[in-house]
């Protein structure tokens, strides 16, 4: 298949099965992982994971200098020009060798500074292994695919991959000492992933020769698109970074794990809403402002429809989650996974006026200077708590959770004023779902009084669960369905459809 035969006839696939399949694939990367986090976290010391978690979070500050902001432009660039061959062709060479420059200089530097970080021989061994990983960034080309909407190939080579990880941490890791097999295959399955995708697309385009001075403008966009897109290490990986400086391996764990479970889970829904961010570069392309602000409204609903009764049931379940996916000897973090449930919503918020408005608009300069002066605050917070000698990681996630809603306001009195979008339709569905959402606390409590748990997994502790489960999403449907819910009548209205063929 050729690109200029298929892929461009392609370009306007119904948006439906492209959310379908990046969904599937945002699936595999939730079940998989809950399924190796959950024997690791039982089988690994707590201070070996948390040492791993630490080498982790120093190499996340660099990956960002490697890709450049690339993968963001790349799916935007692409989706503009999907028209034409020669024009994807130059795209992806400039794209690609400036990636290899990066990774390459980034890659000497980590080198270099890694003894800086830490003197501690096991986390200083754990950042050479997972240094692999950023070595890997070089075939880092998911832009591309994302951009062609070639969600099929990436389902079917997570599965792949995911498969290959799980039979391998199965197989190598095994005592409570086995982290730096653990790092190994995290490592080569990472550089294994970005290998395959390479391989399929580059036979569908080619290198070619590019004039030196076109890198110039390039590398201009690029700064302005990675300030913006890792000025987002300004939040979570800076609250990392601060609590593994408390000198406790144990509660950078915590951390690293109430984040984990949260993002695995809400990254189902946030999967199934990017798809929409190709065509709505098209829309701007086309100058197509109905259909653009249409589907804006579209994904706003779909998104707080799912993601509110998601970040609810995790704030109430929260340690029961935790507990579950973790043991018990986690249960303390089990706040700290309530306390990141709340950031679903300002989550989701910030994707779809940073990504889907501001930055597919062609402001991210000015995205990049909200999200420095977002991360500024959390890092003044931040300073407080460390000086403060507090090593409770849930505060410095409530940090983040006050700098992110200082960033919110900023973001919309900037699109207020450049009429940018219409924030009614965006701001409404959050509001509705949430004020369902709290009626959650009080059948959670009751639930408790019934079915009480004293957190240790047993046939109370799980039936305390599902009932929880059970009883909020009865509710959930039932008030929708007494509002009469537009999204909730549209799925039920589809499910009637295909039940009866």
């Amino acid at each position: 298949m050729k690109i200029c035969r298929e892929a461009i006839g392609e370009f306007m696939k119904d948006i439906r099965m492209n959310a379908l399949a990046n969904t599937l694939v945002r699936l595999l990367n939730i079940f998989f992982p809950l399924i190796t986090t959950a024997y690791l976290s039982r089988i690994l010391s707590k201070q070996l994971y948390g040492e791993f978690n630490i080498a982790n979070t120093y190499l996340n500050w660099f990956i960002p200098f490697a890709t450049l902001g690339i993968y963001n432009y790349g799916i935007r660039e692409i989706s503009k020009v999907k028209n034409n061959i020669d024009k994807i062709n130059t795209m992806f060479s400039m794209l690609f060798y400036t990636s290899v420059f990066c990774t390459a200089v980034t890659s000497v530097f980590y080198i270099v500074i890694m003894p800086i970080y830490t003197k501690k021989p096991s986390v200083h061994l754990l950042m050479i292994i997972l240094g692999i990983q950023l070595v890997a960034q070089i075939f880092y080309i998911e832009w591309i695919n994302e951009a062609f909407e070639n969600y099929t190939f990436l389902f079917y080579k997570t599965l792949l991959i995911r498969i290959i990880m799980l039979v391998s941490i199965f197989t190598f890791v095994k005592e409570a000492d086995d982290i730096v097999q653990y790092a190994l295959i995290m490592s080569i399955s990472q550089f294994l992933n970005y290998f395959i995708s390479y391989l399929w697309i580059k036979k569908e385009v080619h290198f070619v020769k590019v004039p030196l001075e076109n890198f110039k403008y390039l590398i201009k966009r690029l700064l302005g698109v990675f300030l913006m897109s890792n000025a987002g290490m300004l939040y979570t990986n800076l609250d990392l970074t601060f609590v593994s400086k408390v000198g406790v391996p144990e509660q950078v764990s915590y951390y690293a794990n109430g984040k984990r479970m949260i993002m695995l889970i809400s990254g189902v829904v946030s999967g199934a809403i990017s798809v929409s961010v190709p065509r709505l570069s098209y829309y701007i392309g086309m100058e197509d402002e109905g259909a653009y602000q249409r589907l804006i409204n579209k994904s706003s609903s779909m998104f707080s429809f799912l993601m509110a009764p998601i970040g609810m049931g995790l704030v109430v379940l929260g340690v029961q989650a935790t507990v579950l996916m973790y043991g018990t000897r986690y249960m303390a973090g089990g706040v700290v996974t309530q306390v990141f449930a709340f950031r679903t919503i300002s989550w989701a918020l910030e994707i779809i006026m940073g990504t889907q408005v501001i930055l597919i608009r062609g402001f991210e300069n000015k995205l990049s200077l909200f999200y420095i002066v977002g991360g500024l605050c959390n890092l003044v917070f931040n300073s407080i708590l460390y000086l403060c000698g507090v090593v409770q990681p849930q505060y410095y996630v409530l940090t983040t959770l006050l700098s992110e809603y200082v960033l919110l306001f900023i973001e919309y009195c900037f699109i207020r004023k450049n009429e940018l979008a219409d924030l009614k339709e965006v701001f409404a569905p959050f509001i509705k779902y949430t004020c369902v959402v709290v009626g959650f606390v009080p059948l959670a409590l009751l639930v408790n009084r019934f079915i009480p748990t004293n957190m240790v997994i047993d046939t109370n502790f799980i039936l305390n669960i599902i009932v929880t489960i059970i009883v909020c999403a009865i509710y959930y449907f039932l008030v929708l369905i007494l509002v009469k819910d537009k999204i909730l009548v549209e799925v039920l209205e589809r499910i009637r459809k295909r039940l009866h063929g």
